[in-house]
């Protein structure tokens, strides 16, 4: 049985705008506006090849706009919203940062990001002009508003080393994703080997000296990119609804994902342990050529390219479950502080990135027109064949999805006052998918979707 809440977009915000009104931000009072240029602050997250690949994009911007003074920053915010908070209250929040699809919401939710609504009714950007399924996730389905344009977004897809399925004699996996979840068990069994090179369908093998494991999911991690697409294809999930206010954390679909994949890890102990990930991540292990399969995004490449550029490796899409193909796509965007005083230049800075600067940005598939089927994604040089069909193809499956929280209640539902627990219980083996689930909805997540409300 689902259960449902539904908090109020605008009633939420009020708080926190008073906070952000009465914070002015010190660091550009007025954009520099006394020599006829405006200075808008940048704040930017990850590691230098990410820095670096929005700064490259940024570079036409700059060049086209001497009126306008792009101020890199580097920080936390907004990978972790918790350090934009920190921010805000110190009056000291940068007019442009790249939110995430997993915190988006929250911010909106809490007045911090502009509403860029106008700027498409006034024409100069078009909901059209983005792939549907990344605008209407970015769409509040409280109020039908849009409050950031994207960078680029991810998406889940099996990564699988050839030469280990050559080894095998295995066929690949076809890129499209046209076979199944029993295929894919079936597959990480054959290519788990033991120090005798027995693979984990024989009878002598010894699951004491594995060499090499066949699959690693991030539920292992556990993080909601690895487990939902699994859930979702088995016909479950944790939080459903249009606004994720419903538990389905006890529905048979939920159950059977999540006992697919303690099976793999406990029973044919043919994929990465919570253990084993604890002491080397599963899928540097796949990048380095201990692990076959992997369910991973784009970042994966790269990985590859850097660390191990001799890997002979492919994609697919990820495969059906009983309810069919899913997957789960994550979304960067471009948001503006509300209570910027530099709206115009940080406007036009963010509908450059997003439309002509896109592509390239952070490794993601660029959302904007076509840019992800030319050389600024399926046709850059170094990608593997198979990714119009593993990365791009998926965007449009029926269950696909993505990791946004319109309800704010995710941070809960998902941690040890939540289902965490009952999680860490499946993943470590110590009870049954079923018995670990059995009455979570109404001792755990419902009180949190209540409070919520």
């Amino acid at each position: 049985m689902a259960h449902r809440t539904r908090p109020s977009l605008a009633a939420a915000a009020a708080g926190v705008l008073a906070l952000t009104a009465a914070c002015s931000n010190t660091s550009n009072d007025d954009g520099d506006q006394s020599s006829g240029k405006q200075t808008v602050r940048v704040m930017l997250w990850g590691n230098d090849a990410d820095i670096s690949s929005i700064q490259e994009a940024a570079a036409g911007f700059i060049e086209a706009n001497p009126d306008i003074e792009i101020a890199w920053e580097t920080g936390d915010c907004a990978v972790d919203y918790a350090a934009c908070k920190t921010l805000i209250a110190g009056g000291n929040m940068a007019d442009v940062f790249v939110t995430g699809s997993w915190n988006y919401f929250e911010a909106a939710h809490d007045g911090v990001l502009a509403d860029l609504t106008p700027y498409f009714e006034d024409g100069e950007v078009a909901r059209d002009d983005f792939t549907p399924a990344v605008l209407d996730a970015l769409t509040s389905p409280s109020d039908d508003k849009v409050y950031a344009l994207p960078m680029g977004y991810n998406i889940q897809s099996l990564f699988f080393n050839k030469d280990m399925f050559q080894a095998a004699g295995l066929e690949e996996p076809p890129a499209d994703g046209s076979y199944t979840y029993d295929d894919l068990r079936e597959w990480a069994a054959l290519l788990t080997l033991d120090g005798a090179g027995r693979n984990a369908t024989d009878p002598d093998f010894d699951p004491d000296d594995i060499q090499q494991y066949g699959y690693f999911n991030f539920a292992a991690a556990p993080i909601e990119p690895g487990y939902a697409p699994v859930l979702r294809a088995f016909g479950g999930g944790i939080l459903g609804g249009e606004l994720r206010n419903e538990c389905l954390a006890e529905d048979p679909g939920t159950v059977a994902g999540f006992q697919w994949l303690q099976d793999l890890m406990w029973v044919d102990h043919s994929a990465i342990t919570p253990q084993l990930q604890q002491e080397e991540p599963g899928h540097t292990r796949w990048v380095r050529g201990q692990v076959a399969m992997q369910q991973g995004s784009h970042e994966q490449v790269l990985a590859v390219r850097e660390q191990n550029p001799g890997l002979n490796y492919g994609i697919a899409a990820l495969p059906s479950g009983p309810a069919g193909q899913a997957t789960l796509f994550q979304i960067h965007t471009w948001a503006m502080l509300d209570d910027s005083d530099v709206k115009d230049g940080a406007w036009e800075f963010i509908k450059y990135m997003a439309t002509e600067g896109s592509g390239g940005q952070m490794g993601l598939i660029p959302a904007y027109g076509d840019r992800a089927l030319g050389p600024d994604f399926a046709e850059a040089e170094g990608e593997p064949e198979g990714l119009v069909e593993a990365q791009l193809d998926p965007a449009g499956w029926p269950l696909a999805f993505t990791n946004t929280d319109p309800s704010v209640v995710w941070s809960g539902v998902s941690s040890q006052d939540g289902i965490g627990p009952a999680i860490e219980e499946i993943i470590t083996n110590k009870k049954t998918a079923a018995e670990a689930l059995d009455g979570v909805c109404e001792a755990k997540i419902d009180p949190i979707l209540n409070a919520a409300g």
